[in-house]
């Protein structure tokens, strides 16, 4: 989150094959978590690299982590947006949500927005404060 890390625990997904990769339960009702016409969305975006190349970026997390949150963007579902590289050999560590929309905009990577909606609470935010119980 904004080139600092975070904790987070992966539960639920809306995937059959990432559910069964990741060892997770599979819910596809999650993706009914998608926007919809009338619906607003409850959902964030994650940039997961493809090729497991880099960490996670996660668009949003708890400022401060636990009851006292005040970022109302925030959310524990998150819709899985994929990033390919353009050109492998020129990958880079991306660390924010900028710096990847910056880069698929100068054309040096892909964004494959996708309907995979995954429960992933962020258990330890950028202020290291962790949610009560984890550990």
């Amino acid at each position: 989150m904004d080139g600092r890390k975070v904790e987070y625990v992966t539960t639920d997904i809306s995937n059959p094959a990432m559910a069964q990769a990741l060892g997770v339960n599979l819910v596809p009702r999650l993706a009914q978590a998608l926007p919809a016409p009338g619906r607003p969305s409850v959902v964030e975006r994650v940039y997961k690299f493809a090729d497991d190349s880099q960490i996670t970026v996660f668009q949003s997390a708890p400022s401060p982590t636990g009851p006292t949150n005040a970022d109302s963007s925030y959310s524990p579902l998150w819709r899985m947006v994929l990033v390919r590289w353009s050109k492998p050999a020129l990958a880079r560590e991306l660390r924010s949500e900028e710096q990847i929309l910056r880069a698929a905009d100068a054309q040096e990577l892909s964004l494959q927005i996708t309907n995979i909606v995954v429960n992933c609470p962020i258990t330890r935010s950028v202020d290291g404060q962790a949610i009560r119980g984890a550990q």
